[in-house]
């Protein structure tokens, strides 16, 4: 008799934490729900996506004088960060997916991920095993020149405050940001930038 494959134990545990944590995330949603006013369930409902309603929804709740300490300690802070987050991906133009970056690059979805591990392009993880990428990267005519350099002389390793450096207005740049200075040719400059953020650290 063949064994049944390893991989299925696995599948069953994973749906199992699944479902309990889609039971607890019903009974949060549904008490952040009841606190909400109408303004914020409308921006909530008004966002594209799933994720992105419940980010908003929470995000218009933190300032409140209630606050969000009462349905967890921390959520009010998770609140922010999700916000800040929507404002960077925003900011950046929004995010593709791996599809929409192969597709607009004319190669494979495993050359996409290639690309990825090797820090020439700036993926943002989901949670869910996937990937975004900002859309400020690329032109009509694919990858902004230097971005891969510019990738690679970070020290900082986190996506997201890589994100945030890339969109910052720089003095050093003459008030461009990395990604603004890499589209007018000075690729030396963001360079250098880029690898001066987290020197401290390192």
């Amino acid at each position: 008799m063949r064994s049944k494959p390893r991989t299925e134990p696995i599948n069953r545990v994973r749906l199992a934490l699944a479902q309990t944590f889609l039971k607890r995330s019903m009974k949060m949603l549904e008490r952040v729900s009841s606190a909400a006013s109408s303004d914020a369930l409308q921006a909530a409902l008004s966002s594209p996506t799933d994720a992105g309603g419940v980010a908003s929804l929470l995000s218009n709740l933190a300032p409140l004088d209630v606050g969000l300490s009462a349905v967890d300690p921390f959520v009010e802070a998770m609140a922010r960060a999700a916000a800040v987050k929507r404002e960077l991906l925003t900011s950046a133009g929004g995010g593709l997916t791996s599809s929409q970056v192969a597709k607009a690059l004319g190669i494979t979805r495993q050359a996409v991920d290639k690309r990825r591990s090797r820090r020439a392009l700036l993926a943002l993880p989901t949670g869910s095993g996937e990937y975004i990428y900002p859309a400020g990267q690329f032109t009509r005519d694919g990858v902004i020149p230097g971005v891969e350099d510019v990738l690679r002389a970070f020290r900082i390793r986190s996506p997201w405050t890589q994100l945030s450096a890339l969109l910052a207005p720089a003095p050093a740049l003459r008030g461009k940001t990395i990604l603004g200075a890499l589209k007018s040719g000075d690729a030396e400059r963001a360079i250098a930038l880029a690898a001066s953020f987290g020197e401290q650290a390192a």
